[in-house]
């Protein structure tokens, strides 16, 4: 019964609220309507300034005993007639804004009074709440009725189902009860057996069921508890092997969070650091490890890689760099750093894996050093033996018989194939450990193109393979040698795999700001999975190109160098329709600087030249060799030899190796600038390693030139010597004749 006097009090005043705020609306309305039609009739006397039948208009609202106040206004909103019943309820001294307006327990509408579409005045109109009082008291009438209805018919009716439904109901709470207290869920309750379709029945067969459910749930959950208890078991498991495997691991393991500060550090990270997890102090990874360059240079935060890739969700490697220790010790390094993202895909930091690659790079200087080491002791023998199989293969020393011709062009060529493999390790060593310099300066683009192939035009012929040289222009800004190196490999690997009758052609265009040379042959073409395989080292696109062909596998991987030393990239496509396009890029030449001059000697009477070489056999070759264009050679295998004989017999040129058993080559040139007859001596330094341009400095005597063992051939010396001494006797004349 207070169920039901509620629900229906709520609906009358449910009903009552909508019908009042309903009645607002209505009365609005009729508002609305009361002041068109009195605003229409006050346009004439508004018009015409009648007040009196202004007020006749207003007088006819006496029919409306709700409106307890009107006005009319002029245009200026200064009031023109009246009609106020209750003198106790006047109208506003001016107009107010148009629309309705709560005044106390009215509601009044002021409304623009209006002659097509001039505006001659303003209509008031209120009306107070008498009429919403009436029908309140009437709602509450009919109300009362409708409680005291509901009452007695909900009191007949609850007294019949007191029987049917609360008896029922109660039981089954009762049995509930037990259940939930005993937890046995094998007690039913009896349902009435009833006609089909009574809801009390169903109730009941539906918490028997419910009971039912819920004992083979309970089974279940049983099963479901035990096997879960033996997931976490192996969970955990995995957890602790999980954690064995981050502390057992060699390589340091740094977990960092969106903010970029660590929140993980296993026993390897932090015996490489020096520092533990609450050394960070809050710092980010940045800030603490990685703050500063290799030269101590602070390092900002907004131009680290590793913070970049982290705040962007992407993944980066890292293979030499340096990380900084609490104490301010550093260490090179390498790492990388890979998101970290959970089920959803949200992104929740980085893990950084990084080691100390110290030792690493140590063996690798060995190696480096043993590489060249090995390399440098065998161009010395090496040169000596090719002099002086090149001297035996051109017949300058006796006829040798037809097989013995034939084996001295077989040890040519192997000793041959020795040296440029030994060269390629060498190049590719220095060029990738830094210790080569670039002699920079204005290189001809055309030009370098043109002795390429003319370097290799008598391969190319042959081999029955034309070589075009395409028109170029372009002055660019690197190492001439070094373009003409990696031509020449270019060149030489598309002639080695092009068949006979084929063309090879040489490209090149200038760029915004970069050259770019073309190879493009018609050979048999590199497969697409190889493009890039084909610069590593000792790569090869087939693995009996090596036996067949010949090669190390060098070359690409020494242009690579190159063009990366010369701040260039190189790369290689498919040659339609068959054959291999291999391109590289060089910077333009930005200006062009003249040569400095070169100091010259004076005249030192008759040609003669000092070799200074500690190796005797190649000492020989070279002596011999200059004999025969009809120069006075001398021998030294020392520095403080050579030094005495250019104080005793002052050379016409001297032929330098810079390893000798004493002094080095430095320490004798040094010697010589002492002497103001020998600082102006023309030099030629011709030894095993590669001097670099500071080197090149404090070598220097008079006109000085270097040569490379293993890179110039023993005709090449010769030529070198005569050109150089030509050189010299051409500058003394004309200084002569000056």
């Amino acid at each position: 019964m207070l169920i039901s006097t509620t629900a229906v009090l709520l609906a009358c005043l449910g009903f009552v609220t909508a019908d009042l705020l309903s009645f607002r609306t209505r009365l609005a309305g009729d508002l609305s309507t009361l002041a068109q039609v009195i605003g229409s009739n006050s346009v004439a006397a508004l018009t015409f300034g009648d007040r009196e039948g202004a007020r006749e208009v207003l007088n006819a609202l006496r029919a409306r005993p709700s409106i307890v106040a009107a006005c009319v206004y002029t245009d200026k909103g200064v009031p023109f007639a009246r009609y106020e019943p209750d003198p106790s309820i006047t109208s506003p001294v001016l107009a107010l804004a148009d629309g309705f307006h709560n005044q106390a327990d009215r509601l009044g509408l002021f409304y623009p009074i209006q002659l097509g579409h001039q505006r001659v005045g303003t209509l008031y109109i209120a009306s107070d709440s008498r009429d919403r009082t009436a029908l309140l008291k009437q709602y509450g009438v009919i109300a009362v009725g409708i409680v005291i209805g509901s009452l007695l018919f909900a009191l007949i009716l609850s007294s019949r189902l007191q029987r049917n439904i609360s008896g029922p109901i109660v039981e089954l709470a009762r049995v509930a009860s037990l259940v939930s207290h005993h937890k046995n869920y094998n007690m039913r309750v009896t349902p009435r057996g009833l006609n089909a379709g009574d809801e009390i029945d169903d109730l009941m067969s539906g918490f028997n069921s419910m009971l039912a459910e819920i004992e083979q749930r309970d089974h279940r959950l049983l099963v479901a508890t035990s096997a879960a208890e033996k997931a976490a078991a192996v969970n955990a498991q995995l957890a602790r092997e999980s954690s064995l495997i981050l502390n057992s691991a060699t390589d340091g393991i740094l977990g960092i969070g969106l903010d970029n500060r660590p929140t993980f550090l296993n026993p390897a990270g932090a015996r490489i650091l020096g520092m533990t997890l609450s050394d960070f102090n809050g710092r980010t990874i940045h800030e603490a490890v990685h703050h500063s360059y290799a030269d101590g240079t602070q390092w900002p935060e907004d131009e680290c890689a590793n913070t970049m890739a982290m705040r962007g969700g992407d993944a980066v490697a890292i293979m030499d760099d340096t990380f900084w220790r609490q104490d301010g010790t550093s260490f090179p390094v390498e790492y990388s750093s890979r998101p970290m993202f959970d089920e959803e895909g949200n992104h929740l930091g980085a893990v950084v894996v990084f080691r100390d690659v110290t030792e690493r790079r140590a063996i690798e200087r060995l190696k480096s050093e043993f590489v060249s080491t090995v390399s440098h002791e065998l161009r010395t023998p090496l040169t000596s033996i090719r002099g002086a199989l090149g001297l035996l293969s051109s017949g300058l020393l006796g006829p040798i018989a037809e097989k013995g011709q034939r084996m001295l062009e077989i040890a040519v060529t192997n000793t041959d194939r020795l040296v440029r493999l030994i060269n390629d390790i060498l190049d590719l060593e220095r060029i990738e450990s830094g210790k080569v310099e670039l002699t920079r300066g204005p290189v001809d683009a055309q030009a370098v193109m043109d002795q390429a192939r003319e370097g290799l035009q008598s391969i190319a012929d042959q081999a029955g393979i034309r070589i075009v040289v395409e028109p170029a222009a372009g002055s660019l800004w690197g190492d001439s040698d070094r373009i003409i190196q990696m031509l020449t490999n270019l060149i030489g690997n598309a002639i080695k795999f092009s068949p006979a009758n084929t063309t090879i052609t040489l490209s090149g265009a200038a760029g915004d700001a970069d050259f770019t040379f073309s190879v493009a042959d018609q050979g048999r073409g590199v497969p697409d999975d190889k493009l890039d395989v084909i610069f590593q080292r000792f790569s090869q696109v087939d693995a009996s190109d090596s036996r067949d062909k010949g090669g190390s596998g060098l070359g690409l991987a020494i242009c690579q160098s190159i063009v990366s030393a010369h701040g260039g990239r190189i790369w290689a496509e498919k040659n339609e329709p068959a054959g291999t396009r291999l391109y590289f890029t060089i910077p333009l030449a930005a200006s062009i600087t003249s040569a400095a001059a070169i100091e010259v000697p004076q005249d030192t009477g008759e040609p003669s030249i000092l070799v200074v070489e500690d190796d005797t056999d190649l000492a020989r070759v070279m002596t011999t060799a200059l004999q025969r264009h009809g120069l006075r050679t001398f021998h030294t295998v020392s520095g403080n030899e050579a030094i005495d004989h250019c104080r005793q017999h002052e050379p016409t040129l001297i032929v330098l190796d810079l390893g000798l058993p004493d002094l080095d080559g430095f320490a004798v040139v040094k010697a010589l600038r002492e002497s103001p007859t020998l600082r102006n001596v023309p030099l030629l330094v011709y030894s095993a390693l590669d001097v670099g341009s500071a080197d090149q400095a404090r070598l220097r005597l008079g006109v000085t030139e270097f040569l490379t063992k293993s890179r110039c051939s023993l005709a090449a010396f010769e030529e070198h010597v005569v050109r150089l001494l030509k050189t010299v006797r051409e500058t003394k004349e004309a200084q002569h004749a000056a």
